[in-house]
């Protein structure tokens, strides 16, 4: 009986993948084809976006599917492999067209076929394809993200609107560079899952970039998630994660990645113990790039605010500085977390603070004086470290 079927899966398959008269191109073909024999097929980019699909059910999304096969490592199988999903029987494999690598997923509808019959039915679509000179349309969701990242807003504008996306549909966007790219995914596709987050993203060596885009279902998620997600990352390779939310339309996503473009390379250097970092570490990090960029009176009016403490020679002046700048940067005006950071005792850091208040007579932790200091300290640890500046 299997091999009846078998026989009838793959000879009604070649009917319709290789009748070059009948039908005009090779997704006309295996559309019939997949109608015929009750199976679904999807080809998905090396980002695994959707390339081309054929979709006789509906019963779960692409999404869905994607984030369980990146979470069971698929992109490291080198051939076909079964994977089943919420009563679904999927079948995953690699194939390369025109030296691209691309992933192809089938899907048995009704559990008709062995995993034989299916790997057979992989390579006759793969082979079907050849003889098409069948070329994939190009991933647009890809392209769409790279014209953000660039700040071409007219090609993004455009290219949305092939994606059938509207302004509201994104919510923000995220940027992780540094990463092993299949253990970052892996990730990631587990963090969309634990909070229902629907995204687009693309990979680029070891970069990961992506959109936020609208979920209704989406559970409530902020800073505290992230700050998980980061620390995920990090053991992935990641030293940084970034992500700005509350977005709306292509402007603000190309702003969104403009700033991350511009502070990406130093903003541990103001922020050395982070790893996450949203729109306001960038809002901040980006004023003091500029600031040491462009020099002058702001430069010099923020640097006044530090400079009892910046003579070299002043081992005591230097114990201030780097006390005061872990407290405000680092700790989050918290003495415990201060003295944690340095590895000395409160007490020390209690003395120290005293004695910073004394010598500039105002307090450190007042609210009109916080801002101030912040953005002294950081276009300090900045200087200190890029000396071009």
């Amino acid at each position: 009986m299997t091999e009846t079927f078998s026989n009838s899966l793959i000879n009604n398959s070649i009917y319709h993948l290789l009748n070059f008269e009948k039908y005009s191109s090779f997704p006309v073909a295996i559309r019939e084809a997949a109608i015929n024999n009750n199976f679904q097929v999807v080809l998905f980019s090396g980002d695994f976006n959707t390339v081309f699909s054929v979709e006789t059910r509906h019963t779960v999304s692409i999404e869905d599917v994607v984030r369980m096969g990146i979470e069971q490592d698929i992109d490291k199988n080198t051939k076909n492999t079964r994977l089943d999903f919420k009563g679904l029987s999927t079948y995953w494999g690699p194939v390369t067209l025109s030296g691209v690598k691309y992933y192809l997923m089938l899907v048995d509808n009704d559990v008709n076929y062995t995993q034989d019959e299916i790997v057979k039915l992989a390579e006759i679509i793969e082979l079907a394809m050849g003889m098409w000179n069948y070329t994939p349309e190009r991933d647009i969701t890809a392209e769409f993200i790279r014209a953000l990242r660039r700040g071409n807003r007219s090609l993004a504008y455009a290219l949305m609107q092939e994606l059938d996306l509207t302004g509201d549909m994104c919510k923000g966007v995220f940027f992780v560079p540094g990463v092993q790219k299949e253990e970052g995914l892996k990730k990631l596709a587990a963090f969309e899952t634990e909070f229902d987050i629907r995204t687009i993203k693309v990979t680029e060596g070891d970069e990961i970039a992506g959109i936020l885009l609208d979920s209704p279902e989406a559970k409530e998620y902020g800073e505290p998630e992230w700050k998980g997600l980061a620390r995920q990352m990090f053991e992935a390779g990641a030293d940084k994660t970034f992500h700005v939310s509350g977005l709306e339309g292509v402007e603000g996503m190309c702003n969104a990645f403009q700033i991350i473009n511009e502070t990406e390379a130093f903003i541990q250097l103001i922020f050395p113990h982070k790893h996450s970092f949203s729109k306001y570490e960038l809002a901040l990090a980006s004023n003091c790039v500029n600031i040491c960029i462009k020099g002058g009176s702001v430069k010099r009016n923020y640097l006044e605010l530090i400079k009892p403490f910046k003579n070299p020679k002043d081992t005591k002046g230097k114990q201030l500085m780097e006390t005061l700048e872990t407290f405000v940067l680092d700790a989050g005006l918290s003495t415990a977390k201060t003295a944690r950071l340095m590895e000395i005792h409160a007490n020390t850091v209690q003395y120290r603070l005293k004695r910073i208040k004394d010598i500039l007579g105002v307090d450190i932790t007042g609210n009109t004086i916080v801002p101030g200091l912040m953005m002294a300290l950081a276009v300090a640890r900045i200087e200190k470290e890029v000396r071009s500046f």
